[in-house]
């Protein structure tokens, strides 16, 4: 097996994996420390070193606002059980490999994995992520650290003076992933891999990431496949805000008025502040009962991020690769994703947004009641659901989607299929979990991260149309306007074909004339 190898910066050794067939990379640097001057800064290419690197250990956390696993909320004991014994550092900008490759003329395609956490929170060894398991079913896998909130996202007019013309501004996150994702083209071969076939994959924020990556001009030719887990940011057009980056000028002045809330005077001042102290004044300033507080996201730049993500779907602006895209059932319909349904008066109010057309659209859905409408946004309406379908039919017409929905039963408490659930059956990683699985529940996860696998492998779920132990596998059809086909994860993976839903049609059709170019 390959346990030593040699990248760009020099020679890297690995340990033999808990299934010796798989080498362990731990904290392998992609790029400089963002540190000291290099706070908000574009990350700047690895040191080289001398000698053997021990990848033994992994990196410290990314900077966040609070220390995860140190209270006893609900992502506590189901992602970061052992969180409070780690390490947290700007000092983050490293990746975890899984190669079981014997040799660097392997080829093996190469599974690329961008954590969730809403770009604030999160680190890339949190419990549920297995990549040896997946590693061992013949891909390398790399799950990629990247900046979060204050430290990743921050824009402000100094910033924006002090980098040179023609360079990303801000989104140093995003960059962070991009310099990921261009160092693993570079340097896969290394460890058995295919630079050609590098399919990126992301939940929640880190969905979000997949996306943002995918339609950037700086990845072109880097994305050979994309999956989306919770899920797409889809925009119609019509809802507020949602779907839509912020301008650079909407972002430097959060900035400022963020300094001016933090009492900070200076960027000057704040690189040389300690990295704890600036997000105890961020903790300071943040609205009370916020899940993320006051957080700083994707912006606008010109160069990395050159255009909502509205634009860019509407306009088949991105790389026409094969895409898996879905959410769970019970993110879609409650949990931290919930939102009150509008009364039927509200609904009305709403649709004044389509104008001339608010009766046409009215009339559509058909409701009459409250209860109607409620129905209404448990469904086409909804973020998830109305959102993926919408997006599967725009990406259907120029490359290959599949959508799924995890609506599987989750033991131990009355959480549903909340949001991260799906996360233990792709990695197949559900010995690591306090939940009391049993065999239909491991059973399941062996077909979900086969069709993972698979996809990564060949682009199509199906693969040779079995798992990883050779059993059948239910058929996966893309996604198509004239056939609407999805996945359900129940008991075991369930093909359906959804009906016609004359409201997202409408609402489609609403978005492509006020996005299409």
């Amino acid at each position: 097996m390959l346990r030593t190898v040699t990248v760009e910066t020099g020679k890297l050794k690995g340990l033999i994996g808990k299934d010796p067939r798989v080498t362990v990379f731990r904290g392998v640097p992609y790029a400089k420390p963002p540190v000291g001057e290099l706070r908000w800064k574009a990350p700047q290419p690895a040191e080289p070193w001398e000698g053997v690197r021990k990848c033994y250990e992994y990196a410290p956390i990314p900077m966040m606002r609070f220390h995860p696993g140190m209270d006893d909320a609900f992502y506590t004991k189901e992602l970061n059980p052992t969180a409070a014994e780690y390490d947290m550092s700007e000092d983050c900008l490293y990746l975890n490999i899984f190669s079981p490759a014997e040799t660097t003329e392997d080829n093996l395609p190469v599974f690329c994995y961008i954590h969730g956490g809403g770009l604030q929170d999160g680190y890339n060894y949190e419990v549920e992520f297995d990549g040896e398991r997946l590693a061992r079913r013949g891909v390398i896998v790399v799950m990629v650290a990247y900046r979060l909130g204050l430290f990743g996202f921050l824009a402000h007019p100094e910033i924006t003076k002090e980098t040179p013309e023609g360079e990303v501004i801000s989104n140093f996150g995003l960059q962070d992933q991009s310099a990921a994702i261009h160092w693993i083209y570079r340097n896969i071969r290394a460890f058995g891999g295919d630079p050609s076939r590098i399919t990126i994959c992301g939940q929640s924020a880190g969905s979000s990431s997949v996306q943002a990556q995918l339609c950037s001009p700086m990845n072109k030719g880097l994305i050979a496949g994309a999956i989306c887990q919770s899920s797409v940011s889809m925009t119609f057009g019509e809802e507020a805000g949602f779907g839509r980056y912020k301008s650079l000028r909407e972002a430097e002045e959060q900035g400022v008025q963020f300094f001016k809330d933090a009492g900070v005077g200076s960027l000057a001042e704040a690189r040389a502040m300690d990295a704890r102290e600036l997000e105890d004044r961020l903790i300071a300033v943040s609205p009370k009962g916020s899940m993320f507080g006051l957080s700083f996201g994707i912006c606008v730049d010109g160069k990395l991020v050159t255009q909502s993500l509205g634009d860019s779907y509407y306009n088949a602006d991105l790389p026409a690769v094969p895409m898996m895209v879905g959410h769970c059932q019970g993110e879609a319909t409650g949990g931290m994703f919930a939102r009150r349904s509008p009364t039927l008066q509200e609904l009305k109010e709403f649709a004044e947004i389509y104008g001339d057309r608010k009766e046409e659209f009215l009339a559509v859905t058909g409701a009459k009641n409250d209860e109607d409408v409620k129905a209404l946004y448990a469904g086409p309406m909804n973020r998830m659901i109305g959102g993926s379908i919408g997006f599967c039919e725009l990406r259907s017409e120029t490359a290959p989607v599949y959508y799924f929905v995890f609506d599987h039963d989750i033991p131990g408490d009355d959480a549903g299929s909340f949001h991260g659930s799906d996360l233990w059956f792709m990695f197949d990683s559900l010995a690591n979990s306090w939940r009391p699985f049993e065999g239909k529940h491991y059973d399941l996860a062996r077909q979900v991260a086969s069709y993972w696998v698979n996809f990564v492998k060949c682009g199509n779920p199906n693969g040779d149309g079995t798992d990883y132990n050779g059993n059948p596998l239910p058929e996966w059809k893309a996604f198509r306007h004239d056939e609407k086909n999805a996945i359900r994860f129940l008991d075991a993976a369930t093909p359906v074909v959804l009906q016609e839903d004359p409201v997202i049609e409408f609402r489609l059709d609403f978005g492509k004339k006020r996005f299409r170019k």
